[in-house]
């Protein structure tokens, strides 16, 4: 039974058990999930148990003490994933499917199942845990912060150029091995991507069976995951891939010939990557000069936050080049959620090489909240601009060495690394 809804901080005072779940609980897991989420379960429980990920994530669930007992009243699952930041492959967390029974929502449970989780991963020495927010005021609040943006365009297939020439194909099993190295030599790789191990790919395989490529005299030159949003009507480019001109255009020449099935076409990624496609111009001569070819919007895109301070800048700086004008510093983290996370680290330099361990004497210190290191570690913006935004209260002798440190970078998770 559950506890009085006029009451939401009733269950304070009754006990709640949070953990990584059991192997022999995951069924229970399953069917808070599918509650949560509004899923069928029959149809949910094949993917859950067959994802290539299953075995290595961490399932984490709150159980309520209440009235001789136990309820598994909320969820969330840890995936362990390696995110680029810069040059650097990051360990990270991504945090995914958080979901509460629907009749014991709003009474805080999510947030303190969040809290512990968090917990164990800094035990853990997990330097990073991020996700993609459904509400990015409520994560906010746990200290998450929004580092990332990207850029959306829909296109009817009308609108897009209608190129004749090489034609694409369904891909097969004996294609993925092409497919990755097109994808080593020629995808882009930014800050926010991530990286491609053998278990991403078979991710990637199970999870998105639209897989077509350009194969030009036995050569794939080019690729396309793609799937359908909007009940079918949208197909989204998860990703595109090209090693040519001529499989770009075969690939923009695929997606035109889709009038008859699809309503639009949607490209989600960032900003100058979109650029690259090379979408402007027009198929048809163009009658009204205000109307715009196509419309771009930049979305919030995914949320980080640290985890573990000391860890994630030694995943960030340790042994990187020291900088023209580099001077010692201190970060301060304030983790008024996360305490254990409360640390104050020290930057500085041995033989030409950043060193990142014990508080600098007398050197100067810059105190932020754990919202603010986020923005910082993935250069959401420049170390400047977050101090003239009053974001980052730096003293102006280590502004220089800070923005060598931590560049703008323009973080973007795309779709093709959605989780």
């Amino acid at each position: 039974m559950a506890l009085p809804l006029d009451d939401g901080m009733l269950w304070r005072r009754a006990e709640t058990e949070a953990r990584q779940i059991a192997p022999e609980e995951s069924e229970w897991f399953l069917r808070v999930l599918c509650a949560g989420f509004g899923l069928e379960i029959g149809s949910a429980r094949r993917y859950f148990y067959d994802d290539p990920y299953f075995g290595v994530n961490q399932r984490w669930g709150l159980w309520l003490q209440e009235r001789g007992s136990q309820t598994l009243v909320s969820v969330l699952t840890a995936i362990p994933l390696t995110m680029w930041i810069g040059a650097r492959p990051v360990a990270v967390y991504g945090i995914a499917g958080v979901a509460t029974l629907p009749e014991y929502r709003r009474r805080g449970f999510a947030g303190e199942l969040l809290r512990q989780a968090l917990r164990g991963l800094h035990h853990e020495g997990a330097p990073l845990a991020v996700l993609q927010a459904f509400n990015h005021e409520f994560y906010r609040k746990l200290g998450w912060e929004t580092v990332g943006a990207i850029a959306h365009a829909r296109l009817t297939p009308k609108q897009l150029p209608r190129y004749r020439g090489a034609l694409l194909r369904r891909a097969g099993v004996l294609d993925r091995p092409a497919v990755m190295r097109l994808c080593e030599h020629h995808c882009q790789r930014h800050t926010g991507s991530l990286v491609r191990d053998e278990r991403r790919w078979e991710y990637l395989f199970w999870n998105l069976p639209n897989l077509w490529v350009c194969e030009v005299e036995g050569e794939v030159e080019g690729y396309l995951f793609y799937d359908f949003i909007d009940s079918g009507w949208t197909l989204r480019v998860r990703e595109m891939v090209w090693r040519t001109e001529r499989a770009r255009r075969a690939i923009l020449g695929w997606l035109a010939d889709n009038e008859e099935s699809v309503q639009q076409v949607e490209f989600q990624m960032p900003l100058e990557s979109l650029a690259m496609l090379g979408l402007m111009g027009w198929s048809a001569p163009p009658v009204e000069p205000n109307q715009p070819f196509y419309a771009v919007q930049v979305f919030p895109n995914f949320m980080a936050r640290p985890v573990h301070g000391l860890t994630l800048l030694q995943a960030l700086l340790g042994d990187a080049p020291v900088p023209a004008g580099f001077q010692p510093f201190n970060l301060r983290v304030r983790d008024t959620i996360l305490r254990e996370n409360s640390a104050t680290m020290g930057v500085g330099a041995a033989v030409g090489l950043i060193r990142v361990g014990a508080e600098q004497p007398d050197a100067p210190t810059v105190s932020l909240a754990p919202t603010t290191l986020a923005m910082l570690a993935f250069g959401t913006l420049s170390v400047p601009e977050l101090c003239a935004r009053r974001i980052l209260n730096a003293p102006e002798s280590i502004i220089e060495t800070l923005d060598a440190l931590f560049p703008e970078r323009r973080p973007c998770l795309a779709p093709i690394d959605f989780f």
